[in-house]
């Protein structure tokens, strides 16, 4: 909890008790109400005001008004608002604490980083999502590059695309995170010579920014990451100029209920054959098993086709359109793209890099191998970082891969942990959604697999063991001796 946050707590749990407990001692009540109500107004004026904090405000304001009333209630009554009140100041504090206002680690690389946005328009693609024939399919562009340090603007704030633009249900619940200030600046000077080109994909109904700690680890090695964020099937897209764009399901309730139908019936084959699986011990049968499932995920499989073509459009738009960013970002250097993405953009990185041979290597991040090509052997290095939810999901694509095919397990983590909502949510461990280890221990193990794997194949840095770790947390399994 922010400092005065915390003061406000229990001054406001200190007037409660003497409101309910010692309704003579007026004069004590007065100072208290005085000094909270002081105390309040600093924090309006140099904290951040945050939804996690409105059933403190709400005590706060109805024990002012007791005060005023004079009367008292029962002693019954005094104890179950005492216990009412109370609650509510922990729920309070529970979600002040663990979805805390925070301050990031550093990159450790030796450049800067630098940060800038655009959107592109497909105008010759449609976009499906709508009923407007007229209606092309418009991307955002988050880039993250090398830069070289200097007079430095103000940072770029964390995940900022969640509230941009127009408010709407989900800027209000992530507003709060403005407070928190990244170590990315917006618009600064490119460091000089060609650089390797990263494209990463968010995971469905996530965002472009959802790993901005490993976009900033790779920027600061000398890495140009561009983020995609996919309109629709993003939790929120701010394409600018007023169009900010949420998927549907977040617009009303029947449309939420339709949207769970969906995520149920699409996820219904890879259900059945996990309950398969878990009696076969060979696995090459249990990848059998995933496969035959996999083909019939047709609406999965459709997404992963479509954020496909978003990808090869902006690798096309980033190599064909240098001039569009007139020096905002390092030259690309086109001999040396990978691809990567978590979840569902993490089978995106696996499909692209079997249909566009631009690709040098790519990663997935924890997602089910979902697409068209999943009976096609990868020819490119591929490294899979699996949570312990994903274990051994994608052995098929491990044992067809005709190249280097690094599959890595990271112990103590579930999906949500390989990106930032580790670090900045500590509140889903209560949630269940995050496992044993902490955020900033999975971000220090990620963040060094991931480059390693990088430094090896677009750096060309041979004396990376990538079939080796130091880190006990994280188990390294390869398909080709070295």
């Amino acid at each position: 909890m922010q400092f005065l946050e915390l003061v406000l707590l229990f001054s406001t749990l200190a007037l409660l008790v003497v409101i309910c407990f010692l309704g003579e001692r007026r004069n004590i009540q007065l100072r208290l109400i005085q000094a909270s109500l002081g105390i309040f107004i600093l924090h309006m004026i140099f904290e951040v005001v945050r939804w996690q904090m409105v059933f403190i405000y709400v005590v706060l304001v109805v024990l002012g008004l007791l005060f005023f009333k004079r009367s008292t209630a029962y002693l019954f009554f005094r104890i179950l608002g005492f216990l009412l009140a109370l609650v509510l100041l922990v729920t309070s504090a529970f979600y002040s604490s663990t979805m805390p206002i925070l301050k990031l680690d550093e990159p450790i690389g030796k450049y800067a980083v630098g940060h800038t946005s655009v959107t592109i328009l497909n105008k010759e693609r449609e976009e499906h999502h709508t009923k407007d024939p007229n209606d092309k399919r418009a991307l955002l562009l988050e880039i993250w590059y090398p830069a070289v340090p200097g007079p430095m603007t103000k940072a770029s704030t964390l995940w900022s695309g969640l509230y941009s633009g127009e408010r709407d249900v989900i800027s209000f619940f992530t507003n709060y995170l403005q407070e928190i200030s990244t170590h990315s600046f917006p618009n600064l000077r490119p460091a000089q010579g060609s650089r390797p080109l990263i494209l990463f994909n968010h995971g469905l109904q996530m965002f472009a920014s959802q790993n901005t700690l490993l976009m900033e680890h790779l920027a600061s090695h000398g890495y140009i990451v561009a983020s995609i964020g996919h309109p629709y099937e993003s939790i929120r897209v701010d394409l600018g100029r007023g169009r900010v764009i949420l998927p549907e399901f977040v617009t009303s309730f029947e449309n939420f209920q339709k949207g769970m139908q969906w995520i149920a019936e699409a996820s219904r084959p890879i259900e059945e054959a996990r309950k398969k699986m878990a009696s076969l011990d060979d696995r090459a049968t249990r990848a059998k098993v995933l496969l035959t499932s996999l083909e019939k995920a047709d609406a999965i499989n459709e997404t992963v086709v479509e954020w496909t073509k978003d990808n090869q459009f902006v690798l096309n738009w980033l190599l064909s359109s240098p001039s569009k960013f007139d020096g905002r970002i390092p030259v690309i250097d086109a001999s040396k793209i990978g691809v990567m993405g978590m979840s569902i953009g993490g089978a995106t990185a696996g499909e692209m890099c079997i249909v566009d041979q631009r690709i040098t290597a790519g990663i997935n991040i924890d997602g089910l191998q979902y697409g068209t090509t999943q009976k096609d052997s990868l020819k490119v290095p591929f490294m899979m970082l699996s949570s312990e939810d994903g274990v051994g999901m994608n052995d098929f694509q491990f044992l067809q891969s005709k190249a280097y095919y690094y599959e890595c397990h990271l112990t103590g983590t579930r999906h949500a942990d390989l990106t930032d909502l580790a670090v900045i949510w500590p509140i889903l461990k209560y949630y269940g959604q995050s496992g044993d280890l902490e955020g900033e221990r999975v971000m220090e193990i990620m963040n060094t697999a991931i480059l390693n794997f990088w430094d090896r194949y677009l750096k060309g840095k041979q004396d990376i063991e990538l079939s080796k770790t130091h880190f006990p947390e994280l188990r390294v399994e390869t398909n080709l001796s070295k």
